[in-house]
């Protein structure tokens, strides 16, 4: 069978919870669609939590704030998402191309970043990893190995949701300098140096052409199907009732799902 073009989702700016929720409704309808690729902004400073992550002893200044919090059902620590760019890949484990286990995707996700960063002149590189990283509070404090870094700071983090029959990695590319939000919220100077400043459409565009050129199908512009955008709204209003939990990933016949965050 002939390989099929890959969904392109260019949302724009989006709330915390809507974000989320249409990452996670992708990853339930995965395994009767094409892949996607998803680039995405948010519409004002949000953090989001890590599945299993306790909540940050600061957490009480997001709302004194006005930042809003969402949990998200892939690990890993807490980000700042303020004037960043979020990508999503969600796709069939069996996904024509793609390696079909979790190290190979991440890798062959983490090559179409860098080389989509390159595009947009920024020279990053594959992270290396630091003892500990998958523990810390905040996601870009440290590199697990499987993420992208620039001039030794890490500038992409990464976290991945698998199921049995589809996976879910969505990431953060830190584009804006938000310093002075993180030392608000945390008490201290942010994690990792200062952002490259790029314009975000630029890198959208970047990453784009990078995707586009590694896929034999290529990529085919698209948008969320009804049952995609009402299985989002659905979990957006779960997530009204508790902000502090993600809704759980029910499928039906599916055993337990497994989080995947090196």
């Amino acid at each position: 069978m002939p390989a099929r073009p890959w969904r392109l989702l260019r949302d724009g700016p989006g709330d915390a919870a809507w974000n989320m929720s249409v990452d996670e409704a992708l990853l339930l309808a995965a395994s009767g669609a094409p892949p996607a690729l998803r680039l995405y902004s948010w519409r004002e400073p949000s953090l989001s939590l890590g599945l299993r992550q306790a909540p940050p002893r600061w957490l009480s200044r997001c709302d004194a704030l006005g930042v809003p919090v969402v949990r998200r059902v892939t690990g890993g620590g807490a980000v700042l998402h303020a004037g960043d760019l979020t990508y999503a890949v969600v796709a069939p484990a069996d996904a024509h191309g793609l390696p079909v286990d979790l190290r190979g995707s991440y890798e062959w996700i983490r090559a179409r970043l860098v080389a989509g960063l390159a595009r947009a002149g920024l020279e990053a590189r594959a992270a290396c990893a630091r003892p500990g990283a998958e523990r810390l509070e905040l996601c870009f404090a440290g590199a697990t190995g499987y993420e992208v870094e620039l001039d030794g700071e890490k500038l992409v983090g990464s976290a991945q949701r698998r199921t049995r029959r589809a996976f879910l990695q969505h990431g953060s590319i830190r584009l804006c300098d938000d310093a002075a939000l993180y030392r608000a919220l945390t008490g201290s100077a942010p994690p990792a140096g200062k952002p490259p400043g790029l314009a975000r459409e630029a890198v959208e565009s970047a990453l784009v052409e990078s995707f586009a050129a590694a896929l034999p199908a290529g990529l085919e512009p698209a948008e969320l199907s009804s049952a995609e955008h009402a299985c989002a709204r659905e979990r957006t209003a779960l997530r009204e009732r508790s902000r502090l939990a993600a809704p759980p990933l029910a499928l039906s016949r599916e055993a337990e799902f497994a989080d995947r965050h090196p």
